[in-house]
């Protein structure tokens, strides 16, 4: 199954924002799934994660409130990494927002945000991308499946 333009491009990330620490995360997709790159830019990352699709979970949009967002999982052993894409829908400036929450089961290691204006991100963007990997969502039981009917 082909990939979206946005997602093919290795240049575009499908997300990427950087924080007030001179940080950044950035996320990609390819054909064998998604890479989460988190560290200072141009220099060696603190942390790469490459899951392919089924090791991923995607949160989309429910339909509800004043922005749209979505929400995609990464786990490292034991540690949770949620990133999130925001995008006020409401407002004429359309503001994008996003960051990252880092959990180690209930626990909450660490909430950043990024810096206003920074984050690069579509509104779908990881819905589609989770999409295009063969994916569906079932709206009866909010699950992704990955046969399609």
């Amino acid at each position: 199954m082909a990939l979206p333009s946005f997602a093919q491009a290795q240049d575009e990330p499908l997300f990427q924002c950087q924080f007030g620490s001179g940080k950044e995360v950035t996320l990609r997709t390819s054909a064998q799934g998604m890479s989460y790159v988190f560290g200072r830019p141009n220099a060696k990352p603190e942390l790469f994660l490459l899951r392919k699709y089924d090791e991923i979970g995607v949160t989309p949009w429910n339909g509800v409130g004043g922005s749209i967002w979505e929400v995609i999982e990464f786990r490292n052993a034991d540690v949770t990494y949620r990133i999130w894409g925001d995008f006020d829908r409401m407002t004429e400036a359309h503001e994008i927002t996003g960051g990252i929450m880092v959990e180690r089961g209930e626990e909450d290691l660490a909430q950043l945000e990024c810096l206003p204006g920074s984050a690069t991100y579509a509104p779908f963007s990881f819905s589609d991308a989770y999409e295009a990997a063969g994916y569906c969502w079932r709206f009866d039981d909010s699950q992704w499946q990955e046969q399609c009917e």
